[in-house]
């Protein structure tokens, strides 16, 4: 191994000899650039940010065409990732006045290199890193004489954008690790996602622990995944995200690709998550970075002569490598070796402007003044040529315009599937060709969210339909009442149970059934408008229907009550007259409320989602429950004014039938039906008021609604006219009473006082009827 190295050396040794001649180093003034490195700590170990700097010395001291006075001497000093200690170094090194230092090549990590370039201008110093991407360092006002050779995170969103674009990504997911290099990155993806039409429907970040934010992302159903943060942070995503089964062919990770080589097999005990488990949940991220070794075809000789294989096979010699991509930093060698170039070519046209000024100048005699420093400023600044990492030039911010690739990991390997050229056309497409294609384990490109569709729950037509025909059948069989009704008006058995009070009720009854049609008419069938209408329609008809058939009911057991709760003899007369009053107070008082209803809250139609319900045979696909309801702000409150003036009636119904219990003359007394009826209506509205609020599914509502309104008002229409329907035939409505008192008469002899009692207060019951006889005539 080291006699290959060796022969290697002195092969490369030759060939730098032959292509430029040699050059006298004797004469030669040393320039010396203070150069800042990760020396010691975890981004140190095995590094290769140094050899590569080493490698560009070689080659610009080796070419007499650049700075032919001068050797260029890079003085290392640690920065460490730490902005402490790199401040301390440049610091220690500036003030060491055995050398001066014309520039500042570094530092690695932004942390480091913020504070170093934030006070290097104070000595007129130019600094040029070659891997600190933060986009903090584009502010000139902070950094005002600060370039580098690595592209921004900001042009690293552009490409994250154009790849949203270019696979119709329009909902998108953030989790970052808090940091200022993530946070200022995702804030501007933010801005750059808005006005580009994709929306960032999760925006997550976290301190040390992403097991929260990774379950937020899950279930908000985000698909595609852009992340920010460092290497150990990426192991504890990832962990999550495994656990949380967010990976495969339905999921997207899209990250920075400046990671350490095989960053999630790196031992960490703050996971619990296997190797292989990292493997499975890993695969086929798309990676991110900076483009530093462009193909050979891909790309225009570099000015240092070599491409990019004999670049990286001169690179394996200096760092005594042959896998130099397992090596710390070797994303960064090709900034690195252009970094010492961009300073090499700009102090030597600096050297020939000096020399050009009254009275003439040369870099050997600067001092850390601004002329000398203004003039390196302006070179960099416009200038542009071929590296080794792609084209060299700046913005005015100081960033590198320069190459971006896309990589994707496919079997654990990091494969280039694409590039993105900011100095070629719009500078916003991404160039496939030449790459290989994108793996999808899917077989397809995955969709950016779970497909949201709409299941508007309308009532089905056959179920309105079936509504309806009960709605009508109930109506007919009022119908028949009503005529059975007017046609036996004379006969005593009808004439004593009040036909007029009677016939009200069943028009209550029918208005009870209409409801039920206005209930199931919905958007499926009519305009919103039509809707809001059928709405009202159906309050209106309810509630005025169950006053009339309710309250007709109990107005004439409040005339039984009446007549057969006097003490006395004297005859007591309560007309139709005054319980059609009775009725009107009620009715009266439920439009009263209807027209303050419409005036001071109206009913308007409201779309109303329900939980969302993820298809069974298709979890990619998402149902959103949407009911379309009749709905006004304070509707509680006038719904609650109708249930107490409902409850109370029914309350005083159920009082009225318990005190005239005891009235034997069917045809007079319903006190025994009206107790039915009001069971039946207290049953079925505790069960089914309840329901009806919970449940949301609309065709169960109406079935159910509709269900318990027919039931109601069938069930209280046959308890009251099915017996007097039997009844017709009778001769006199007091015969049963009559043959009560006959046979109390024929057993009087020989009975009990109690017998006496009973035999007397029937007579008073008789004679009663008999004088109250014309109440409904």
């Amino acid at each position: 191994m080291k006699m290959s190295c060796t022969v290697s050396v002195l092969v490369f040794c030759l060939v730098i000899v032959a292509k430029y001649p040699s050059v006298d180093a004797s004469n030669q003034t040393k320039l010396y650039l203070l150069g800042l490195f990760p020396l010691d700590g975890p981004y140190a170990q095995d590094q290769a940010i140094q050899p590569a700097a080493q490698l560009a010395l070689q080659d610009i001291n080796a070419n007499p065409d650049i700075l032919p006075d001068y050797e260029l001497v890079i003085i290392p000093r640690d920065s460490g990732c730490d902005g402490g200690k790199a401040i301390n170094g440049m610091f220690r090194e500036l003030y060491n006045q055995s050398t001066t230092k014309i520039m500042i090549i570094g530092g690695f990590c932004s942390v480091a290199t913020e504070p170093t370039a934030q006070a290097s201008h104070h000595w007129n110093l130019i600094q040029i890193s070659y891997a600190s991407t933060s986009p903090k360092l584009s502010d000139r006002g902070l950094f005002p004489r600060f370039f580098r050779l690595a592209p921004t995170d900001f042009v690293i969103n552009a490409v994250r954008v154009a790849l949203c674009k270019q696979f119709n990504w329009k909902k998108v997911a953030t989790i970052h690790q808090s940091a200022a290099i993530f946070s200022l990155t995702m804030a501007a993806f933010h801005r750059d996602a808005k006005d580009a039409g994709i929306e960032v429907i999760a925006a997550e970040s976290f301190i040390d622990n992403p097991t929260t934010q990774i379950a937020n992302i899950k279930n908000i159903g985000a698909r595609i995944i852009i992340g920010a943060f460092y290497g150990y942070m990426a192991r504890r995503v990832f962990c999550a995200a495994y656990q949380q089964k967010m990976y495969g062919a339905k999921y997207v990770w899209i990250l920075p690709d400046w990671l350490q080589w095989r960053w999630w097999r790196d031992p960490d005990d703050a996971i619990d998550c296997t190797q292989e488990q990292m493997d499975a949940v890993t695969a086929n991220y798309i990676g991110i970075i900076a483009e530093s070794l462009p193909s050979d075809s891909n790309r225009a000789p570099s000015l240092s002569g070599m491409s990019t294989s004999e670049f990286l096979e001169r690179f394996k010699v200096i760092a005594d490598n042959e896998h130099p991509e397992t090596m710390t930093g070797f994303v960064e060698i090709s900034f690195t070796y252009d970094s010492v170039w961009t300073a090499a070519l700009a102090l030597h046209e600096a050297e020939r402007r000096l020399r050009q000024l009254e009275p003439s100048r040369t870099l050997k005699e600067f001092s850390y003044d601004s002329l000398t420093a203004q003039i390196i400023f302006d070179i960099i600044s416009n200038l542009t040529f071929q590296g080794i990492s792609g084209p060299v030039t700046f913005a005015p911010s100081g960033d590198r315009v320069g190459l971006i690739l896309l990589r994707q990991l496919q079997d654990g390997k990091r494969i280039n599937i694409g590039m993105m050229d900011p100095t070629v056309g719009s500078g916003e497409d991404i160039s496939w060709k030449g790459y290989q294609p994108i793996y999808w384990s899917g077989g397809a490109t995955p969709i950016d969210f779970m497909i949201e569709r709409e299941d508007r729950q309308t009532i089905q037509l056959s179920l309105f339909l079936a509504g309806a025909i009960l709605a009508t059948v109930g109506i007919a069989l009022a119908c028949c009442f009503l005529a059975f009704n007017i046609h036996f008006r004379k006969l005593r058995v009808i004439k004593m149970s009040s036909p007029n009070i009677n016939n009200v009720m069943l028009i209550g009854g029918m208005l009870a059934y209409i409801s039920i049609i206005f209930l199931g008419v919905d958007t499926n069938i009519a305009s919103t408008d039509t809707f809001v209408w059928m709405c009202k329609a159906k309050t209106c008809c309810l509630s005025i229907g169950f006053s009339l058939a309710f309250g007709s009911m109990f107005s004439k057991t409040w005339r039984v009550h009446k007549i057969f709760t006097n003490k006395t003899v004297i005859k007591t007369v309560v007309k139709d007259q005054r319980l059609f009053g009775s009725l009107a107070t009620l009715v009266v008082l439920d439009v009263l409320i209807l027209i303050l209803w419409e005036a001071l809250d109206p009913l308007v139609a409201t779309e109303r989602f329900g939980a969302k319900v993820i298809d069974d045979e298709n979890d990619d696909i998402v149902y959103t429950p949407i009911r379309m309801m009749c709905e006004s702000s304070n509707q509680t409150y006038w719904i609650g004014a109708f249930y107490v003036i409902d409850g109370l009636l029914l309350i005083f119904g159920a009082f009225l039938a318990w005190e005239t219990r005891k009235v034997s003359i069917p045809a007079l007394n319903d006190s025994k039906y009206i107790g039915i009826c009001v069971y039946n209506v207290l049953i079925l509205s505790f069960v089914g008021a309840p329901v009806s609020f919970i449940l949301e599914e609309r065709n169960a509502h109406y079935a159910l609604v509709a269900t318990l309104i027919w039931l109601a008002t069938t069930l209280t229409l046959c308890v009251v006219f099915v017996p007097k329907v039997r009844m017709r035939n009778d001769v006199q409505p007091t015969q049963s009473a009559i043959t009560m008192v006959s046979q109390l008469s024929q057993n009087q002899h020989g009975g009990s006082s109690a017998d006496s009692t009973e035999l007397r207060q029937l007579r008073q019951e008789i004679q009663r009827v008999k004088q109250n006889c014309k109440c409904s005539e």
